[in-house]
């Protein structure tokens, strides 16, 4: 279906049903109160500003602004250390090529496993409504009796 949107399951797939939709409407048009609270100000005490960690942060960013700097204007003095690591890299292609492709690897590997938890959740809420309608098709203790 064009338009349709994107398939919803599990929870949100309850709280998005027409069932849910139409009680939420029900529940809007009787007046009743909202389902968020709003606490008053002053409810939760302020954090407290932790100035060392501040500090420490700054005086880290502090170095590596530093250690750029100082690359960039000494860069002559580093130019053996990058002719090396050039020539090394030219020696190896194997690493060099590897090392290039490795973000596509790691995006990959990590859309696997964002992949993977889908297929888990897929197949809890397949398994949770098969649960649900084989419990809701059992007769209870009390309806067998009667």
């Amino acid at each position: 279906m064009i338009g349709a949107g994107p398939r919803l399951d599990g929870p949100l797939a309850r709280a998005y049903s027409p069932a849910a939709m139409e009680e939420t409407a029900a529940s809007a048009d009787d007046g009743s109160e909202e389902s968020a609270e709003v606490n008053a100000a002053g409810t939760h005490a302020r954090p407290k500003f932790n100035w060392r960690y501040f500090l420490l942060l700054n005086a880290i960013a502090a170095a590596v602004t530093a250690v750029l700097i100082w690359v960039v204007f000494e860069a002559n003095a580093l130019e053996p250390f990058w002719l090396a690591s050039a020539e090394w890299f030219f020696d190896h292609p194997g690493v060099a090529a590897s090392l290039a492709i490795s973000p596509l690897l790691m995006s990959l590997l990590v859309g696997w496993g964002y992949a993977q938890r889908a297929r888990k959740r897929k197949a809890a809420a397949e398994r949770m409504a098969a649960e649900t309608k084989a419990s809701a098709t059992e007769p209870s203790a009390g309806e067998a009796s009667s």
